[in-house]
Parts: C-alpha cells; sequence; structure tokens
C-alpha cells in the first residue's frame, strides 16, 4: 500500500469513529430496550446500555480493522 496523505489518513479516522460511534448508539439503545415483544417498548439505562454500547464500538472498529487488513493484502489500495 501507497504511503498516505495527511488527507486521507484523516478521513480514515473520520470513517472509522463514526462508524463505532454509531455502531455504539445503536447497541446502547438495543441494550436499554425492555418490553419490545410483550407490546411495552420502555428505554432503561442501565449496565445492559453501557454493554451494548462497548459491544457496539468495538463491532465498529473491527469492521473498518478488516476491511483495511484486506484493502492492504490485495495492493488495491494504492494510487
Amino acid at each position: 500500500m501507497a504511503e498516505q496523505s495527511p488527507h486521507e489518513k484523516s478521513l480514515w479516522t473520520v470513517i472509522v469513529l463514526g462508524t463505532a460511534i454509531s455502531f455504539g448508539l445503536l447497541g446502547g439503545i438495543i441494550g436499554s430496550m425492555k418490553g419490545f415483544f410483550q407490546g411495552d417498548t420502555t428505554f432503561t439505562f442501565s449496565v445492559r446500555t453501557i454493554i451494548g454500547f462497548v459491544i457496539g464500538v468495538v463491532a465498529g472498529w473491527l469492521l473498518w480493522k478488516i476491511v483495511r487488513s484486506k484493502i492492504a493484502k490485495s495492493g488495491k489500495g494504492e494510487s
């Protein structure tokens, strides 16, 4: 893979952080839902909310780590 410009590095940082935070928010929302299948949906902040957020952040970060490693191995990231 060719050397990245500072702008490209910044773009990757924004992409990774944005994805990680969005996945974290989604995980936190899913973790805080109660009574969804009973028709009485409520959101309760709990330990499950925090765990869901952390799992979502890690999943979003790992997604781009895998993508970057596949790009580096294939050599298609070269300019």
